[in-house]
C-alpha cells in the first residue's frame, strides 16, 4: 500500500491546493448525487402526499355529500305542511305513514333513526334506535343536549351492545303560515359497523381497503378480521416508507370543524418500494465510480496544473498585498487563464467599490455613524459632523446623539437589523437604520444612517388627528341619527295612534277628512324619517333585502291610487301601463320595490307642471326568474346633462333654484340608486332641460315555487268579536303617550290593562300577580331593558305568559334578540290598527284558550 504512504517531506502549496481541489470536487460530486437522490425522494414523497391529499379530499367530499344529502332531506321534511299538521294534531300515526312513504321513495339517504321533540319532550320516534341497543332515555338526553343549533354533532351513547358513536342533527319544524316553531326534528346516523357508509367511501375513492376509527378503536371497516385492522394502525406512518402497503390517516371534518373521527386507507406500495431500492443501488454504484475517477485524477491533475496554479496563486498574493493591480500575464491552461483574468477584474472592482464606499460615506447628505460592538463611536461622516458637532444654534449635540443611539447600537451588535427608528435629537427628528457589518459570521461593526424626517412626522401627526376627528364625526352622526329616530318615532307614535283612535269616534265626513290629513301628514313625516335612516343604514352597510311573496299587480294599483289624485290636482295626465296579470306573484322585497317606484314617481309628479307622467311596469319571464322593468317618464323641467352624473349623489339636486322652489332632502335618488345596486340591477337616466326626464330600472325578481300567499293573508276581526272573555294585559312602557295609546287600543278589545313604567316594576308585578294573560313589552326601558326583562321572566320567574315585544327599532337584530330572549311576537311601532289586529289574531290562535269550566288557562 505504498500508494497511500504519507511522505515526511513538506508538500508544495500548489500541490496541496491541487489535492484539495480534487478532494473538493469529489465531495461536491457526492453531494450532488446525494442531492439528486434527495430530490427524487422528495418528488416521490410529494407525489405520494398529493395522492394522499386527493384521497383525503375525495373521502371528505363523499362524507360531506352523504351528510348534506341527509341534511337537505331533513330540512325539506321539517317544512312539510303534512308533518306540521300531524304534529299540531298530535298524530304520531300520520308521521309514521309519512316516513314510510318517503323512505320507500329514496331509501339510500335515509338516516338510521329519527325522532321528534315537542315542548322539550320526545313526541315521536321510528323505533329504529332500539335496533342499535339505544334506549329512550338516551334520546331524551340527546334532545336536551342539542336544544339549539342546526349543525351536525358527534355523540357517544351507551347501549346494550357497547358504546355507540352517533352523528346527530336537529332542525326546527316551522309552520309556514305564521312562522311558529312547532317542534324539533332530529335525525341520527350510527357510525358503528356502518357498512353502507364505509362502502360509499370505498366505492368513491381510489383505495384498496378502508376503516373508520375513533382514536385507536376501529368502529367500521371494509376488511374483515380484527388482526388486519390492528396491523393497519401499527403500520400507519405520515412519512414515505418501503412497506408493502401504504397506510394513510384522514381526520374527518364536519362543517369545517375537526372531529375525533378518522378514516384509515390502505393502498399497494410495491412500486414505491421498488423505486426506493433502485435509487439505493444506483447511489452506491455512482459513489464507487466517482471514487475511482478521483484516485486516477489525483496524480494526473497534480502534475498537469501544479506550476500553473502556483503562478496563479502568486498573482493573487501580489494583488492583495499591493494597492495597485498589475495585469495578469496569462496561463497556458485556458481555464486558469480565465480565472486569472477574472481575478484581475475582481480586484479592480474591489478597489473601485472601496473608493465608492469612501465617497458615499464622505459626501452623503445624510448623517452616517460607525460604531464598534461595544458601543464606542469610531467615525462620523461630514454630514453627521455638521448635524451634531455644532448645530445652527452653536450647540454641541454629540453627547445627546451618542446617548440616544447607544441602546439601538447594542441591540444591533447582537446581529439584529433595525429600520425606521424615529428619534428626536435637539429640535429635529431623525429616522435611523442600524445594520450590523458581519464578517465570517461575526459582527465587526455597526453602521447607523439617519434621515431628517421632522416635517414628515409632523404631517403624519396632523393626518392622524384629522382621521380621528373624521371617525369621531361619523360616530357622532350615527349616534345622533339613532337618538333622533327614537325621539321622533315616540311623538309620531302619539300623533298617528291618537289620530287613528280619534277617527274611529268621528261621524261627520268633514271631520274624518281633517283627521285623514293629520294621519297622512304623520305617515309622510315617518316616511321622511325612514328615508334618512335608510340612507344612514346604506352608508354603514346595514341595509338588506328581505324577500317575501306578493302580488306584482299591487305595485301598479298602489302607485296609481296615490299619484293619480296628485296629477289631477296639478292638471297633469297620469298614464300607467302594465302587462302584469292580477294574480301574478313573485318572491322579492315588496317594500323596497315600492320605495324605488314611489321615489321616481314622486320626483316626476313634483317637477312636472303640464303634459303627462308615464309609468310602465313590465314583467318578462326567464328560465329561473323574472325580469322586472320600470320606466318612469315625464314632460317636466328636465335636468341639465352636465348635472346628470351627480343626481344620484346624496343631498344633491339639479341646481340650487330647484331646491329652493321644490324643497326636498336630495336623498330620494341616492336611495333609489343604492336599492337598485342591492337588487343587482341597473338604472339609466336620460333628460333634457325643458323637455323632460326618463328613468329606466332593470332588475331580477325570483319566481314563486309554491304559493302560500292565500294562507298568509288575514282579514281584520272586529274588536267586539275578537275575545269572548276579558284578557288581562301587563303593559311595560316608559313613555306615557305610548302607554296611553296602547291602553286605548287594548280597551277597544275589552282588555284589562295594568301599566308599569320599567322592567323592574314588571318583575315585581309578576311576582305578586302571576295570572296575566298577555305581556306587551317595550324595548328601550330605563334601568332594565325590554330584552333583559323578557330573559328574566323566562329564566328566573319560569313563566310562560305570552310576551309580545313592542319596539320602535325595526332592525332585524333587535327582533332576533327579542325572540332569542323568549318573546313570542314582535310589533314594530308606531302602533296601528291593522298591526295590532293581526297581533291579537296571532295571540287568539296560539295562546288564548278556556278550560272546561270557562276559566282561562294558567301560564305558570
Amino acid at each position: 500500500m505504498k500508494f497511500w504512504k504519507r511522505r515526511s517531506k513538506k508538500h508544495r502549496l500548489a500541490t496541496t491546493l491541487t489535492h484539495s481541489l480534487i478532494l473538493t470536487i469529489g465531495v461536491l460530486a457526492i453531494i450532488v448525487l446525494l442531492q439528486n437522490f434527495q430530490v427524487n425522494r422528495q418528488v416521490v414523497e410529494q407525489e405520494v402526499a398529493r395522492s394522499k391529499q386527493q384521497t383525503s379530499s375525495l373521502i371528505q367530499e363523499i362524507f360531506n355529500f352523504r351528510l348534506k344529502s341527509v341534511e337537505i332531506q331533513q330540512d325539506s321534511y321539517s317544512r312539510s305542511q303534512s308533518m306540521v299538521d300531524a304534529l299540531r294534531a298530535d298524530s304520531g300515526g300520520d308521521i309514521d305513514r309519512f316516513f314510510d312513504g318517503v323512505d320507500q321513495i329514496d331509501p339510500d339517504i335515509s338516516p338510521d333513526f329519527r325522532f321528534i321533540a315537542k315542548h322539550s319532550k320526545i313526541f315521536w320516534n321510528n323505533e329504529n334506535h332500539r335496533f342499535y341497543g339505544i334506549d329512550d332515555s338516551e334520546l331524551n338526553q340527546i334532545s336536551q343536549d342539542l336544544i339549539t343549533g342546526n349543525h351536525w354533532y358527534i355523540a357517544q351513547a351507551p347501549s346494550s351492545m357497547g358504546t355507540r358513536y352517533l352523528l346527530i342533527r336537529r332542525t326546527s319544524m316551522i309552520a309556514l303560515d305564521n312562522g311558529e316553531v312547532v317542534g324539533d326534528f332530529y335525525v341520527g346516523i350510527v357510525l358503528n359497523n356502518n357498512f353502507s357508509l364505509v362502502k360509499g367511501l370505498l366505492d368513491g375513492s381510489n383505495v384498496d381497503e378502508l376503516a373508520l376509527a375513533v382514536g385507536s378503536e376501529i368502529i367500521a371497516s371494509s376488511m374483515r378480521g380484527n388482526t388486519y385492522q390492528i396491523e393497519w394502525l401499527k403500520q400507519y406512518s405520515p412519512s414515505l416508507n418501503s412497506d408493502e402497503f401504504m397506510i394513510s390517516k384522514i381526520d374527518v371534518e364536519i362543517d369545517g370543524v375537526a372531529t375525533f373521527l378518522s378514516v384509515y386507507t390502505i393502498q399497494n406500495n410495491s412500486h414505491i418500494a421498488l423505486l426506493m431500492r433502485g435509487h439505493y443501488l444506483w447511489l452506491g454504484g455512482a459513489a464507487v465510480i466517482i471514487l475511482l475517477i478521483a484516485i486516477y485524477s489525483r496524480y494526473w491533475l497534480g502534475r498537469r496544473v501544479s506550476d500553473e496554479l502556483r503562478n496563479l496563486m502568486l498573482y493573487t498574493e501580489q494583488s492583495t498585498e499591493t494597492h495597485h493591480v498589475e495585469p495578469f500575464k496569462g496561463s497556458t491552461i485556458a481555464e486558469f487563464n480565465k480565472i486569472g483574468q477574472s481575478f484581475q477584474r475582481s480586484f479592480k472592482r474591489l478597489r473601485e467599490q472601496e473608493k465608492q464606499f469612501a465617497d458615499l460615506f464622505n459626501f452623503s447628505l445624510s448623517p452616517i455613524v460607525l460604531w464598534d460592538t461595544k458601543g464606542n463611536l469610531l467615525r462620523m461622516n461630514p454630514a453627521a459632523e455638521r448635524c451634531f458637532r455644532c448645530n445652527e444654534n452653536g450647540t454641541d449635540l454629540y453627547p445627546i446623539m451618542q446617548d440616544s443611539l447607544l441602546p439601538q447600537v447594542r441591540m444591533s451588535a447582537q446581529g439584529v437589523s433595525l429600520t425606521g427608528v424615529n428619534m428626536a435629537i435637539g429640535a429635529k427628528t431623525y429616522r435611523w437604520n442600524f445594520s450590523p457589518i458581519v464578517l465570517d459570521n461575526i459582527t465587526r461593526n455597526i453602521i447607523a444612517q439617519g434621515q431628517d424626517v421632522t416635517s414628515f412626522v409632523e404631517a403624519e401627526r396632523q393626518s392622524q388627528t384629522a382621521r380621528e376627528e373624521a371617525e369621531e364625526l361619523a360616530r357622532a352622526r350615527a349616534d345622533f341619527l339613532a337618538k333622533m329616530s327614537h325621539e321622533l318615532r315616540t311623538p309620531l307614535n302619539g300623533i298617528i295612534g291618537m289620530s287613528q283612535l280619534l277617527r274611529g269616534h268621528l261621524v261627520a265626513e268633514q271631520d274624518i277628512e281633517h283627521v285623514d290629513v293629520l294621519i297622512n301628514s304623520g305617515e309622510h313625516l315617518l316616511a321622511v324619517l325612514n328615508d334618512i335612516l335608510d340612507f344612514s343604514k346604506i352608508e354603514q352597510g346595514k341595509f338588506h333585502i328581505q324577500h317575501a311573496e306578493f302580488r306584482v299587480k299591487e305595485l301598479v294599483t298602489t302607485v296609481e291610487k296615490i299619484y293619480r289624485p296628485l296629477c289631477i290636482e296639478k292638471g297633469v295626465q297620469l298614464i300607467v301601463n302594465s302587462n302584469i296579470e292580477d294574480d301574478q306573484t313573485v318572491f322579492s322585497d315588496k317594500v323596497r320595490l315600492n320605495q324605488i317606484l314611489f321615489n321616481l314617481a314622486s320626483n316626476a309628479t313634483k317637477f312636472t307642471h303640464q303634459g303627462h307622467v308615464s309609468i310602465d311596469i313590465e314583467l318578462q319571464p326567464r328560465q329561473l326568474n323574472y325580469a322586472l322593468k320600470i320606466v318612469v317618464e315625464d314632460t317636466g323641467i328636465g335636468i341639465d346633462r352636465k348635472r346628470i352624473q351627480h343626481i344620484f349623489d346624496p343631498f344633491v339636486q339639479a341646481d340650487m333654484s330647484t331646491a329652493r322652489e321644490y324643497g326636498g332632502s336630495g336623498l330620494g335618488l341616492a336611495i333609489v340608486y343604492s336599492l337598485v345596486e342591492l337588487f343587482d340591477g341597473s338604472i339609466e337616466v336620460d333628460s333634457e332641460v325643458g323637455i323632460g326626464t326618463r328613468f329606466v330600472v332593470n332588475l331580477m325578481v325570483d319566481k314563486v315555487i309554491e304559493s302560500n300567499l292565500a294562507l298568509n293573508q288575514q282579514q281584520m276581526i272586529t274588536p267586539e268579536t275578537m275575545f269572548d272573555r276579558t284578557v288581562e294585559v301587563l303593559l311595560v312602557e316608559d313613555n306615557q303617550t305610548n302607554a296611553f295609546i296602547a291602553k286605548a287600543f287594548c280597551h277597544k278589545y275589552g282588555m284589562k290593562v295594568t301599566w308599569v313604567p320599567d322592567g323592574h316594576n314588571a318583575i315585581e308585578q309578576l311576582r305578586v300577580n302571576r295570572h296575566f294573560d298577555l305581556i306587551l313589552m317595550d324595548n328601550q326601558l330605563p334601568n332594565l331593558g325590554g330584552i333583559e326583562t323578557t330573559q328574566l321572566i323566562r329564566d328566573e320567574l319560569k313563566l310562560s305568559i305570552p310576551i309580545y315585544a313592542c319596539t320602535a327599532d325595526g332592525m332585524q337584530d333587535t327582533k332576533q334578540s327579542f325572540i332569542a330572549a323568549g318573546a313570542d311576537y314582535v310589533i314594530v311601532k308606531p302602533l296601528k290598527e291593522l298591526t295590532l289586529n293581526r297581533a291579537f289574531q296571532h295571540y287568539r290562535q296560539h295562546f288564548f284558550a278556556l278550560d272546561g269550566r270557562g276559566n282561562k288557562t294558567s301560564f305558570e
